[in-house]
């Protein structure tokens, strides 16, 4: 009687773990949901960084992009400023954030893509998730509307003759790298001076110290008639200034445009990922008009790509340039 009780007891033990279990594995799929939820984003202030100190073109996009946003998901967007290493500093803050969606960066291919081929950096373009791109800039060789030299062949034979000084916007930038080319290129050694920015750049040109500048602005004294342009390192000419020619129909397949990307950390979320870009591009929808204004006034393009086109152009971006450093041997590190 005993065994056939033990065995008895086995078989509703049997049967209640039978049930027990199946009950878990029905409700499973449910629990695992509630425990699982995605946190509702963004609940609380999302930071910007800006790698340049207040007051440039980079701010000028992150305050674009966070008034945009905030008015759009809720919360602020709280522009920092990070300046340091030639934009390197705040690049690489940005790399090392929380990938959780409330640190993004307002970045520039100058900064993921140029600064680690042409220096040593702690992070790659790689380490990023581009949310969408703004705008593109283009690097142009400026002269004095009184110089002699009326086209850019002009200029190449005169430099040919004597050494000519350029001024730039600074070391490791595009417009250090088509000085670079356009020499090979042409055959001739520019002597190069860089400034911290394109305002700096402009002005030994209009003291007739130096011979041409390479910068990506100087609208005001086009408008003043003080400058000329010789040519557009850009794939196309410039809308601003579409009789320019750009270098390529010159002769000379230079072009390197710039282009200025809302990214977040590599491994945020992917649903944090598709509300900032669903968000980003119902701001350009909204507000297309008003933002494409501001971007031209700043002598940029208006040129709005959504997270997989932007990072189609990073990897054809980064593979552009390591191979012009490698073929020109340039910034060697």
């Amino acid at each position: 009687m005993r065994e056939v009780r033990r065995k008895g007891m086995g078989k509703k033990s049997a049967m209640g773990l039978f049930l027990f279990l199946l009950t878990i594995c029905l409700t499973a799929p449910f629990g695992s949901l509630a425990w699982g939820a995605e946190e509702p984003y963004p609940n609380r202030p999302v930071t910007i960084i800006v790698n340049y100190a207040p007051g440039g073109t980079i701010d000028t996009h992150a305050k674009i992009v966070g008034d945009k946003l905030s008015e759009i998901l809720g919360q602020p967007f709280i522009r920092v400023h990070k300046p340091g290493g030639g934009g390197t500093l705040g690049a690489s803050l940005a790399a090392k954030a929380k990938p959780d969606g409330y640190t993004l960066f307002l970045a520039t291919s100058a900064n993921l893509m140029l600064a680690p081929v042409m220096k040593k950096v702690d992070y790659t373009w790689e380490d990023f998730m581009p949310l969408a791109t703004l705008s593109k800039g283009a690097v142009n060789l400026y002269v004095r509307s009184d110089a002699k030299w009326k086209t850019l062949q002009d200029f190449i034979q005169e430099a040919k003759t004597r050494p000519l000084n350029v001024t730039s916007y600074g070391k490791f930038t595009h417009a250090d790298i088509v000085i670079e080319v356009f020499n090979k290129l042409a055959g001739i050694k520019l002597a190069h001076v860089p400034y911290k920015n394109c305002v700096e750049a402009a002005t030994p040109l209009l003291g007739g110290h130096v011979d041409g500048d390479f910068c990506t602005s100087s609208m005001g004294q086009m408008e003043a008639g003080m400058l000329r342009i010789l040519a557009v390192a850009d794939f196309e000419r410039s809308k601003i200034y579409p009789d320019v020619k750009t270098f390529k129909e010159l002769g000379y397949p230079i072009a390197f445009p710039m282009y200025y990307s809302i990214c977040a950390p590599k491994k945020t979320p992917q649903h944090v990922v598709e509300i900032l870009g669903n968000a980003l591009r119902e701001m350009n929808k909204r507000n297309a008009k008003e933002i494409n204004g501001i971007l031209l006034n700043m002598e940029l393009h208006p040129y709005f790509l959504d997270s997989q086109q932007s990072l189609q152009d990073f990897k054809r971006e980064y593979e552009v340039v390591a191979r012009t450093v490698k073929e020109f041997g340039m910034f060697e590190k």
